[in-house]
């Protein structure tokens, strides 16, 4: 049950992550609109929410079971399987879904599965770590 405790711990933070992301890259851009604001909390969290979902609690517990490791390494391990999960979500966002712009798809792929691959490595260190302090209790 550790699993998913950690795998909804992981999903919670990472979407919250994902939603400041946004709140940052929109101040910097347009100053401090309050409305704009609102409107990233309000879609982005259950946006954040679905898309971290998938990594943090269907693929990290999964890889988690698979590859039965301790210490070091699940921390390791957890990080690769986390930036490949994270990269695919955006691949499968962009290319299956097909949500993504008209002009510049080439710059707003190169910049999602970036994204990607920072936010699920981060993802999986988030797990590993939760996992570790849950099983030392």
């Amino acid at each position: 049950m550790g699993w998913l405790k950690a795998g909804l711990t992981t999903t919670v933070i990472s979407a919250v992550l994902m939603v400041g992301a946004l709140l940052l890259l929109s101040v910097l851009q347009k100053g401090f609109e309050p409305m704009s604001l609102l409107s990233i909390l309000v879609v982005g969290l259950p946006l954040g929410l679905l898309v971290a979902a998938p990594v943090g609690l269907v693929v990290l517990p999964a890889a988690d079971a698979i590859l039965l490791r301790a210490g070091a390494r699940l921390f390791r391990d957890m990080a690769i399987v986390g930036a490949i999960a994270g990269a695919l979500v955006a691949i499968i966002i962009l290319f299956v879904l097909r949500f993504r712009p008209a002009s510049g798809l080439g710059t707003i792929t190169a910049l999602a599965v970036l994204a990607g691959l920072v936010g699920g490595a981060a993802a999986g260190l988030f797990y590993a770590e939760f996992l570790a302090r849950l099983e030392k209790r």
